[in-house]
């Protein structure tokens, strides 16, 4: 099956002059000393923004040409100055982002208070989840869009000029914005040339002329067809049945969104989500379809556990292919600490009870499981899961044995299995094993499994001693045949999140903000085929 080519960035060439901050590939200048007034007049003027934002709506904003981030610092500024208390998403479409270092350079040109820094030193390819309320797009700026799911409320058409950047302004461009607006989207760009007119019209746009600023004489506003109307707004509760790791990111999503949400069942212990610590590590893959994908984009979406997460996993690479691709990789930060073993310092372990406890302290929750689906539900209850729908879930049991450590390790250590120190390093959970068959006394803690995790660790490890303390943790993970999780809205009521099977705490957060997102037609995180690879239907379209 062919998958869509990895989006590919190049770097900004950046330059000043004379007050100016330049584009040196197109000879366009990003800004110059009067970018803040040009830029409000045109943009938050132009295309009805500040009306809005008066009026308290929830809005969209897409930005073609993200460029230096002041747009978007005008637009939080406006938010601020007129006490904005609805919710703003934000989309930057940029083919060339900034380095940290060019994004200094553009900060020295403009007040203190415009400022804005990418979330990273270097800029990555793709989609760049730079906070809670900033979506960023890497790449040209149709095939961007093009992966994207969302509906926009108000567009910025701020690509360099279309006579010194023409490749940028064309038919697949605007039918992308025509495909993302809702109806009666508004829509504003600097230029006033014909063929973008000619464009936007062509695709559904009622276009006007404006006037220009200083000695510009006009540019382009529109409005997309149809009425615009005020955003929805959640309505009653989000029941969440299930109180794992997929329901409590859940919870945590639905909250930020402004949904409240209901967690049902934190009375029965969680399976697979209830292992004592969990470690969430990074590995590159050279699988370039949704499994891949996921995996990579998950693990730039974890900001839902920062606050309790101890940073740092050391991981032994034995196999040349996957030490190949780390000397290729350069999203994701790491060191080499031997020939053997790489440092990845964003990776971390997380003591679940903690964070379990933390999320509740938050939100409404209930002991009792729900035994019926109530209006509106995701189902997030694991295996449990297909009590409600029919689902391909299958169990497999995991085990982690705690064992004393000598020397001490102060940070996790992956070497095909686990190990999860705990206190001063003296003790960790050692595992996990994997059943894909387990019998009816799966709870029961397994000689043969814990001797299984002592030899792999004695052999992988021969440096450290290991003595078993006779206590295990034992729980099922609910997996789907593909390794990919179940998540998707199988009805504008009813969603499931299920099937992470190993990789639940990397897989929640990313899946949980899509569910969310898609129900209220929000900036999907994810690349839209791989939000679709999810849905489970697609064993029903393999059966048929």
């Amino acid at each position: 099956m062919a998958f869509p080519h990895p989006l590919r960035i190049q770097p900004a060439h950046l330059m000043v002059e004379d007050n100016k901050v330049v584009d040196a590939q197109h000879g366009d200048w990003y800004f110059q000393y009067e970018g803040v007034e040009e830029t409000t007049y045109v943009y938050l003027e132009g295309s009805g923004l500040l009306d809005l934002i008066e009026q308290q709506q929830d809005l969209v904003v897409c930005e073609v040409g993200f460029g230096t981030g002041l747009t978007f610092a005008l637009v939080q500024a406006a938010l601020r100055e007129r006490g904005y208390r609805g919710r703003l998403r934000y989309v930057g479409v940029e083919r060339a982002p900034l380095t940290a270092d060019q994004a200094k350079i553009a900060n020295a040109q403009r007040p203190v208070e415009l400022a804005w820094l990418p979330p990273s030193e270097r800029p990555r390819a793709g989609f760049v989840q730079a906070s809670d309320d900033l979506l960023l797009l890497h790449g040209e700026a149709s095939e961007a869009l093009s992966r994207l799911e969302a509906k926009i409320d108000l567009w910025f058409l701020d690509g360099f000029s279309p006579s010194k950047n023409p490749d940028a302004w064309t038919p697949a461009l605007f039918e992308q914005v025509a495909r993302l607006s809702r109806p009666g989207a508004k829509l504003s760009t600097f230029t006033a040339v014909s063929d973008v007119r000619r464009g936007l019209e062509a695709v559904g746009f009622h276009v006007n002329r404006r006037s220009g600023w200083g000695k510009k004489r006009e540019h382009l506003t529109g409005e997309f067809a149809g009425d615009w109307t005020p955003r929805a707004r959640p309505i009653g509760p989000l029941n969440i049945a299930g109180a794992g790791i997929a329901g409590l990111n859940l919870a945590l999503e639905a909250q930020k969104a402004g949904w409240s949400p209901v967690v049902h069942g934190t009375g029965l212990k969680p399976q697979g989500s209830a292992v004592p610590r969990a470690l969430v590590n990074f590995k590159p893959s050279g699988d370039l379809g949704p499994l891949g994908h996921l995996r990579r984009a998950a693990f730039f979406a974890l900001s839902n556990y920062e606050a309790l997460a101890d940073f740092g996993v050391e991981t032994v690479v034995s196999d040349p292919k996957v030490k190949a691709r780390w000397a290729d990789e350069q999203d994701v930060e790491h060191h080499w600490t031997g020939d053997d073993r790489v440092m990845v310092s964003k990776a971390f372990s997380l003591e679940t009870e903690a964070f379990q406890t933390a999320v509740l302290s938050q939100v409404e929750h209930h002991p009792e499981a729900l035994d019926a689906v109530q209006e509106t539900t995701v189902i997030a209850a694991g295996l449990g899961s297909k009590a409600f729908a029919d689902l391909r879930l299958n169990p497999n049991r995991g085990q982690q044995d705690l064992v004393n450590l000598d020397p001490p390790l102060n940070h996790p250590l992956n070497f095909g299995r686990l190990l999860l120190p705990l206190g001063q390093g003296e003790q960790a959970w050692l595992g996990a094993s994997f059943d894909r068959q387990p019998g009816d006394d799966w709870a029961d803690p397994s000689l043969k499994d814990r001797e299984e995790n002592l030899s792999r660790a004695r052999t992988h490890l021969p440096d450290m001693t290991f003595a078993d303390q006779g206590q295990s943790w034992v729980g099922l993970r609910a997996t789907t045949p593909d390794h990919l999780p179940l998540a998707a809205w199988l009805s504008p009521n009813l969603a499931v999140l299920s099937g992470l099977g190993s990789k639940g705490f990397l897989y929640a957060p990313i899946s949980a903000q899509c569910l969310i997102a898609e129900s209220l037609e929000l900036p999907l995180p994810l690349e839209n085929w791989v939000w679709r690879a999810l849905h489970p239907n697609r064993f029903q379209k393999k059966e048929a």
